[in-house]
């Protein structure tokens, strides 16, 4: 079991869970949440922890299901290997979808449904990515790609990621694009190997 003392030096919480900011001798509990008292917590490792919650957290401690800051990172160059792997799937995927919209959007003598057949098979991939990686990120931690490299995305204290926060992270990705690659380039540099849809969604790529 991970040793713990009252909460002493820690840096204070930001929000609560309702959104808004704690009380100036409160901080927030990393598990439920909620705003308690400096003396109504303990600390462990990096992570503060209330009466109610600290239990649970011990025992996942103690079986391993939480690492209280001793991550190793996933590289760059291992996350670009799994994304290949991930491609590779969406690629076969896409053979099952794309004739059956080439034969009815698509007429290489219209200009006009060329791009609507580029839109709708853009459309379809960029769903199908979304709902691919917030399924298996939100239920196992780890799209297959991850998975085959023994990757794992999870927040800060070690904690699995929800499916709505999946989704977000998804979505980040997509706006990632729109940054010339610059946005997946910076995990290279980064000191938590986080590219910039980790950084704006809090979450981490480690090895499993």
């Amino acid at each position: 079991m991970a040793n713990w003392q009252p909460y002493g030096t820690l840096q204070t919480g930001v929000a609560t869970s309702a959104g808004a900011p704690p009380l100036p001798d409160t901080r927030i509990c990393s598990q439920c949440g909620r705003a308690f008292s400096t003396d109504e917590l303990v600390s462990f490792g990096s992570s503060l922890v209330c009466a109610n919650c600290k239990p649970i957290y011990a025992q996942r401690l103690r079986e391993g299901v939480l690492n209280t800051g001793l991550h190793q990172y996933g590289g760059f160059w291992i996350r670009f290997v799994a994304v290949f792997i991930d491609g590779l799937i969406m690629l076969v995927v896409s053979l099952f979808y794309t004739p059956f919209v080439n034969m009815t959007a698509y007429d290489p003598h219209d200009p006009a449904r060329v791009f609507i057949a580029i839109g709708i098979l853009s459309a379809i991939g960029i769903a199908l990515r979304g709902i691919y990686e917030t399924l298996f990120v939100g239920r196992f931690g780890a799209t297959p790609g991850k998975m085959v490299c023994h990757l794992k995305v999870v927040r800060p204290d070690g904690r699995p990621l929800s499916y709505q926060r999946s989704l977000c992270r998804y979505l980040a990705k997509v706006l990632n694009d729109f940054t010339f690659m610059i946005g997946y380039i910076i995990a290279a540099f980064d000191d938590e190997k986080q590219a910039l849809h980790d950084r704006l969604c809090d979450t981490r790529v480690i090895r499993a």
